[in-house]
């Protein structure tokens, strides 16, 4: 939940599907809302291009716009299926539901855990099927900066604010005193429909729709009704939910939202892989994203800074290894790479230089005088210019 995101500015909520519905008719005094997908606040959007990523996001864009339909209406029905996400996005749409004028039934159509659980409490009644999920924890945050004392102790206040606004919203709908709440937010409890309304969370049980849940092999998501969520976040997730045995073909997959008169097609990943492999694979980009905004932000930088070194280093094939390998590395892990194959070659070099010298034989060979050459020619002419030298000084009379 309570993940409290700092992203960039809004995009426009018109160049992405929106997973919310709102459903009114001038004839009947009652609305109907659908609120299915992740809680974030703002739509994501790819790093490299800026397009919006394709998903379920339920966020304040538009969101609100259409809310305002609703309004006035003495019957709101308020259909939930969602893991949560911003804790503030989530606190702003409970406000804005609370704010409404007429009767508000929240129905739990799969799962409400983390932030929709918040948005769940703005339901009068709230109705459970046996097998609905809700899910309660407390406030988390992730620092991607240096901070002084003070700043560490600024956050804090400011997550435990936070987390005391959650409690008393809590409190609230279920009667429990807020220190109470704020033990079982930092335990994440997890509760079935029939749990949800013992603690008071829940009002009304609705009769068996038959919807069961599933974790994925490796127990990073969870398949409700069938829309699947992104939990690998999340710690104590109950034994009780069934485990797929391969993670991806024991479940029917549902695409598209039926409360928006799309087409409905169900079918088992398997085919869906099969028949749409680059769907899949855009969905599952899209949901990495969406589930580690982080490590984006992380990869980022990771670029950026092999990018600052890269015009010092002149094995190409080395940067982009780097880069994009199979085995990604830091700069400083590239720094260091290239440093050691430039050692290498130097080594090389010298190697090659002694190999060379080694089979020419040049070590065997000794040091000789004047190069190895005969000096008889040399003292003969110092000879012949003496005798010269002395016949012209007699001429002279030997001066």
């Amino acid at each position: 939940m309570n993940k409290a995101n700092q992203k960039g500015g809004a995009p426009n909520a018109a160049t992405a599907n929106k997973f919310w519905n709102v459903v009114t008719s001038n004839d009947t005094d009652s609305a109907e809302i659908t609120l299915y997908g992740d809680v974030l606040d703002s739509l994501p959007r790819n790093w490299w291009t800026n397009e919006v990523i394709e998903g379920q996001y339920i966020t304040p864009e538009g969101f609100m716009d259409d809310l305002a339909a609703v309004r006035g209406k003495s019957e709101v029905v308020i259909k939930l299926n969602s893991c949560g996400g911003d804790v503030y996005t989530g606190i702003a749409i409970h406000n804005a539901l609370k704010g409404l004028s007429g009767h508000k039934t929240v129905i739990v159509e799969g799962i409400a855990a983390s932030a929709a659980s918040v948005i769940a409490c703005a339901g009068d009644e709230v109705q459970v099927y046996p097998g609905s999920i809700m899910m309660i924890h407390g406030v988390s945050t992730m620092f991607a900066d240096w901070m002084t004392l003070a700043d560490l102790k600024k956050a804090v206040k400011s997550v435990d604010a936070v987390e005391r606004s959650l409690a008393a919203i809590y409190s609230t709908k279920t009667g429990i005193e807020e220190e109470a709440v704020r033990n079982m937010m930092a335990n994440e409890l997890w509760m079935t429909g029939a749990q949800a309304i013992e603690k008071g969370f829940a009002d009304t049980m609705l009769g068996d729709n038959g919807m069961t849940a599933s974790l994925s092999a490796d127990k990073k998501m969870l398949l409700v009704a069938g829309v699947r969520h992104d939990v690998h976040a999340f710690h104590n997730i109950p034994g009780n939910i069934p485990v797929a045995i391969t993670g991806s073909d024991a479940e029917p997959v549902t695409a598209g939202n039926k409360n928006q008169n799309q087409e409905v097609i169900q079918m088992t990943e398997k085919e869906l892989r099969a028949q749409y492999p680059e769907l899949v694979a855009q969905i599952e980009n899209a949901a990495m994203d969406r589930a580690r905004p982080e490590a984006a932000a992380a990869e980022r930088k990771r670029i950026q800074e092999i990018e600052s070194i890269e015009a010092q280093i002149a094995d190409k094939d080395l940067i982009n290894a780097a880069k994009y390998g199979e085995h990604p590395q830091n700069a400083a892990q590239l720094a260091f790479e290239a440093m050691k194959k430039n050692a290498q070659l130097g080594q090389n070099f010298l190697q090659n230089l002694k190999s060379d010298a080694d089979a020419s034989g040049s070590a065997k060979v000794e040091s000789v005088p004047n190069g190895g050459n005969s000096d008889k020619g040399e003292r003969e002419a110092v000879k012949v210019m003496t005798n010269a030298f002395k016949a012209f000084s007699a001429m002279k009379g030997g001066k």
